[in-house]
């Protein structure tokens, strides 16, 4: 079946060489651009190899790892705790977690192209390009944009690199578990130069690593990455791809 896949290889269909010819101007431009910090309120699982242990606490419901700036973190803050949290912004509020509660911090991401404030709360909206807009720091990336836009895309939507940083494990996490791969929104992973670790847990809880360098993968599976001894990064484009590409790669494509 066509929407029943675990990690589909589109090294065949993808010249990754071409984002590869774009590696100095990505470390100058992530060096150069505006970043936001991934961190998480949750136990070190990853850090301790407790693999049981954390696909335990992954799924129950009754403990979804929520980002330290939000609402539900800000439940659990004393009074006093609040008085601080409160007068802090969202990007504030994960550096002052990181150092009062020991937030588990595994990287940054940097925008090229993101979510309209106006659509925040629109569950598909990272893959509708209307309902997103280009990020001040695109201006940094003009090679990598044009290999993007050349891309098999019908329409992109969010563009983001993760960058992972180094000798930590990846928060293993999963992105939504509802029904999001109907054929009518798509990815676009991109990992040059394999240097990112990135697997995910398949149905027996055993670690499946994606060995290519383009792929799209089961979100609703929990993946995450190894450490490595130096900063990676990758590169997310969401979007929806063109009926072509899809009937080539044996993909689900739908009209919207």
């Amino acid at each position: 079946m066509k929407n029943n896949f675990f990690i589909k290889n589109l090294d065949t269909y993808i010249d990754v060489q071409k984002l590869e010819a774009c590696h100095l101007e990505i470390c100058a431009g992530l060096a150069r651009s505006e970043t936001n910090i991934s961190s998480r309120v949750m136990p070190h699982f990853e850090m301790q190899n407790e693999i049981e242990k954390l696909i335990a606490f992954k799924n129950n419901e009754d403990s979804r790892i929520y980002n330290v700036a939000t609402a539900d973190v800000n439940e659990s803050l004393s009074d006093e705790e609040r008085k601080y949290f409160l007068k802090l912004n969202f990007e504030q509020r994960k550096k002052f977690l990181q150092l009062y509660k020991k937030a588990y911090t595994d990287g940054e991401f940097v925008k090229l192209r993101f979510t309209k404030p106006e659509f925040d709360t629109h569950k598909f909206s990272t893959f509708d390009a209307a309902m997103t807009t280009e990020h001040a720091n695109a201006q940094f990336f003009p090679e990598t944009m044009a290999f993007i836009n050349n891309l098999p895309f019908a329409e992109i939507g969010r563009i983001l690199f993760f960058v992972s940083y180094h000798y930590l494990h990846g928060d293993v996490h999963y992105d939504r578990k509802d029904h999001c791969f109907d054929g009518k929104n798509h990815f676009l992973w991109l990992n040059p130069f394999n240097n990112k670790s990135f697997f995910l847990f398949d149905e027996n809880n055993q670690k499946q690593f994606i060995e290519s360098k383009a792929a799209f993968f089961n979100t609703r599976f929990l993946h995450g990455a190894l450490p490595s001894n130096h900063m990676t990064y990758s590169l997310r484009i969401d979007g929806q791809f063109t009926k072509e590409f899809c009937d080539q790669a044996e993909l689900l494509w739908s009209k919207r």
